[in-house]
């Protein structure tokens, strides 16, 4: 979706892959990588960052959350168990948000924030 602001999203890594499809979806993400890639590609370009901004894209990066590396260049982290989704970084604002993956869409954390109507 055009109208969606490009981010770089981490969620953790203990997820079966069912539901870590239906979150891609749910998130328009272009693409899901490991978190080793994305720290890898960070390494070989420090702009990766800008890039995936500037191609207006969204990317999930699956990782360990206890693991902190390059977690600053996150736009959202999100922890996912028994069903809920717990935004621990937004920033497109708060974080603090927690919704049943169910019903979790990139929308409500641009709309309980302000971001679209």
């Amino acid at each position: 979706m055009a109208n969606l602001p490009p981010g770089i999203i981490f969620i953790n890594e203990d997820l079966n892959d069912t539901l870590k499809a239906k979150i891609k979806t749910q998130l328009y993400v272009h693409e899901a990588i490991s978190g080793a890639e994305f720290d890898a590609r960070v390494a070989v370009d420090p702009n990766y960052p800008t890039v995936v901004k500037l191609q207006n894209i969204r990317i999930l990066v699956i990782r360990n959350l206890h693991d902190h590396t390059n977690r600053n260049l996150a736009d959202v982290v999100i922890f996912v168990k028994a069903g809920l989704a717990a935004i621990e970084k937004n920033n497109f604002g708060p974080p603090g948000l927690t919704l049943p993956v169910n019903n979790f869409y990139i929308h409500q954390l641009l709309r309980e924030n302000g971001k679209i109507p």
